[in-house]
């Protein structure tokens, strides 16, 4: 898991159940994509557990889209490019923020060229933000330009090879007649184009219940629940705050704590899970309506070998060596930020309260220079965040400036979960 700030694109669920009101019509199935073929093999970068996709507007411009099974559409985060590539705009919609009071405005841009790699150009309907209000790329450290939703790949059999760092595109009547073995298959419900399915769940408490869990390559999450839509939905007793991630009306806040077990099925599960809550109400719940308990990201499904196969709505899964290693996460409490051309600059974005970081006097603001003995510059946020996740007791250095001044300050990493 990355910093306590908890990235992830589960705010996306506020703008895409909205975007259900303003269905986009005259979509193709993604068969094309073939352009004939048995399967197609697309290269993805794998960061700060984002599955991030070369994609080419207008077979133009080259850009980085997140790809994102908790998304059922196509969004591109900037109105600028759009404007660059002279894209035609049908509408403009009205979404409503998580706090109910901003006004957040999206256009509607149809039949777009869209290309990735070794993939038949195709045409498609793209949502384009008017303001890049979720700023992304200042968490994750990396460009990110917009979001793949698997409607775009619809009508395939979708392969995620997280070690080769590969997404295969199967023709889906070809994957019918060589059913893959040895894996673990799973039934799933598809609403939307998003795949769900029933995972077993014992608190912290030793409560025991079935979730409805969103298969989710769009969250950076390891696991996340949704307080209050299930009776058995209780915070635990040992708990801290973080941010999960931002949404239509800002930063959503939320919780980190662990559930004594997760089951996906007989044979998969995970014990003594770190875990994400989040308040419904924060979320704004007499607008939206949430139809799931919670959701399943990349820092799960990375463990294993994933084929999604949303036409007879199974997936399957395969186990990997790392399937039952713990996971990581951060041990400062300290929130940074990417800013700058390169995106290889930081600064202090939050602090947990009590944390390390809180003890060793870091500031909001703070901007951070060297890390160790080097230039913050040589490093990438998911390198820092890397370094932050040692064991306890490791010692990281950092040179901050502060005011003008440069100050030495030293964070000895801890558990913040206590069990």
């Amino acid at each position: 898991m990355k910093h306590l700030k908890i990235i992830s694109v589960i705010s996306w669920f506020i703008i895409l159940q909205i975007m259900i009101i303003h269905p986009l019509k005259g979509q193709v199935l993604g068969t094309e994509l073939l352009n004939g073929r048995d399967k197609v093999i697309v290269d993805f970068n794998y960061a700060y557990g984002f599955i991030l996709i070369k994609v080419k507007l207008k077979n133009i411009l080259p850009l980085n889209f997140i790809f994102d099974t908790g998304a059922e559409h196509v969004i591109l985060f900037k109105k600028d490019i759009a404007d660059i590539l002279r894209f035609n705009y049908e509408k403009r919609i009205n979404l409503i923020g998580s706090d109910l009071e901003r006004e957040v405005f999206a256009l509607i841009s149809r039949n777009n060229g869209i290309s990735i790699n070794n993939c038949k150009p195709v045409k498609r309907d793209l949502i384009i933000l008017e303001d890049d209000f979720l700023n992304l790329e200042s968490m994750v450290g990396e460009p990110i330009d917009g979001i793949l939703g698997s409607r775009f790949f619809r009508g395939l059999v979708i392969e995620i090879d997280y070690k080769k760092k590969q997404l295969i595109l199967h023709n889906k009547d070809k994957f019918r007649l060589r059913q893959p073995k040895n894996y673990e298959k799973i039934n799933v419900l598809v609403e939307n184009h998003k795949p769900y399915f029933q995972g077993a769940i014992t608190s912290s408490e030793g409560d025991s219940f079935s979730a409805k869990l969103l298969l989710d390559s769009g969250s950076a999450l390891p696991f996340l629940l949704f307080l209050n839509t299930h009776s058995s939905l209780q915070l635990p007793e040992n708990v801290i705050r973080g941010n999960l991630g931002r949404g239509l009306g800002g930063d959503l806040e939320g919780y980190l704590g662990k559930v004594k077990q997760l089951k996906l099925s007989d044979n998969l599960y995970f014990n003594n899970i770190v875990t994400s809550f989040q308040k419904t109400d924060s979320i704004a719940t007499n607008t939206i309506k949430i139809n799931r308990n919670g959701l399943i990201g990349n820092p799960i499904l990375s463990r294993f070998h994933v084929i999604l196969d949303l036409i007879d709505e199974v997936v399957f899964l395969k186990p990997d060596k790392n399937y039952n290693k713990a996971f990581k996460y951060d041990r400062s409490g300290l929130v940074l930020y990417a800013f700058g051309p390169g995106l290889n600059q930081y600064y202090v974005k939050d602090i947990i309260e009590n944390s390390p970081a809180d003890e060793a006097g870091f500031q909001k603001g703070d901007l951070i220079k060297k890390v160790g003995i080097f230039p913050a510059s040589f490093f990438s946020l998911s390198t820092i965040s890397t370094k932050l996740q040692k064991k306890e007791g490791k010692k990281v250095r950092f040179t901050i400036l502060r005011d003008g001044k440069k100050l030495r300050k030293t964070v000895v990493l801890r558990d913040l979960i206590k069990e």
